[in-house]
């Protein structure tokens, strides 16, 4: 029952016993009527306070318990496990990755402050598709599954960014059957990961903005050797941001000075140096190659060791 209409019920009850208490009334009885009527007020008051209170407190209790269960449908779908409550879909699924602003990824906001914000992030779901959409999220972001879905609505990203800021990224696969689901959601996952190590800017990513630097970032027996290829930059961070720059704007020196604030010639001379301690010459195609990939496998954080 709507909580307005309890209360208006309840409040309706009060106001008839007064004016039955009021029409018994005798000549001599206001003293003890306005008593009454005092009385009266004082138990609506309680009364009203104490049902509202339990209401919100079981819609909350009941909110919660449909969230999780959505939660739990999300994770045994992305886990490639049966669903226990609730039907399994049976044609195709869209599988989202999002990943929040740092401000949320880094600790920035109060716990209180990420629940608000999940709560936005999945009405703004929800309200895009025009359903329950089932979602897996916490402070740094998380995948979402969508049944029924091959294509996320044009207006998504533009809804997501109001709610979570302009620094989210999103990136979408099609799953054609539930058996797919996990693959979709590790590609997802990839391609964002990937597209944040490269220095592409927040927004919607798709595999076909970053196919080679997917594929050099995937790692393989010589992965840790690709990675030492820049140990000699440990201890300089502003060439390795200077080498990330150069490669991500085509070798531009030009952009690159732009971007960091310094002349074409001390961009020159940055990367002479970074050629002097790595031994890699970024005129040539191969090392070229080598240095994006070793970028990209020490800061896409792919797990891999020596």
């Amino acid at each position: 029952m709507p909580l307005h209409l309890l209360l208006r019920t309840y409040t309706l009850g009060a106001r008839e016993l007064w004016r039955a208490l009021r029409d018994m009334a005798g000549p001599g009885e206001q003293q003890a009527l306005a008593e009454l009527t005092e009385a009266l007020f004082t138990a609506t008051d309680r009364v009203v306070g104490a049902v509202a209170e339990s209401y919100l407190d079981e819609r909350v209790a009941l909110a919660a318990e449909r969230h999780e269960e959505r939660r739990s449908r999300a994770r045994a779908l992305l886990d490639g496990r049966p669903v226990v409550d609730g039907v399994t879909p049976d044609g195709p699924v869209l599988v989202l990755f999002v990943r929040f602003g740092t401000s949320a990824a880094t600790g920035g906001l109060s716990p209180v402050a990420v629940r608000r914000l999940l709560r936005r992030v999945q009405a703004a779901l929800d309200r895009a598709f025009g359903t329950e959409v089932l979602a897996v999220l916490d402070g740094d972001g998380g995948h979402v599954v969508v049944p029924g879905v091959t294509e996320p609505p044009a207006r998504l990203p533009e809804l997501l960014c109001e709610t979570a800021g302009p620094e989210l990224r999103l990136a979408a696969a099609a799953a054609m059957t539930v058996g797919d689901i996990p693959r979709a959601a590790l590609l997802t996952s990839e391609v964002v990961r990937v597209a944040a190590a490269c220095g592409v800017r927040p927004g919607v990513h798709r595999i076909e903005d970053v196919l080679l630097e997917y594929h050099l970032s995937r790692p393989s027996e010589g992965s840790a050797r690709i990675i030492a290829m820049l140990d000699p930059l440990a201890d300089r961070p502003e060439l390795v941001g200077t080498l990330r720059t150069h490669l991500e704007h085509r070798q531009d020196r030009r952009a690159t000075a732009r971007l960091l604030n310094l002349h074409p010639n001390s961009v020159d001379n940055r990367l002479a140096r970074i050629q002097d301690l790595t031994g890699l010459d970024l005129a040539d195609p191969r090392d070229v190659a080598l240095a994006l990939a070793a970028l990209l496998l020490r800061d896409a954080d792919t797990g891999v060791t020596e």
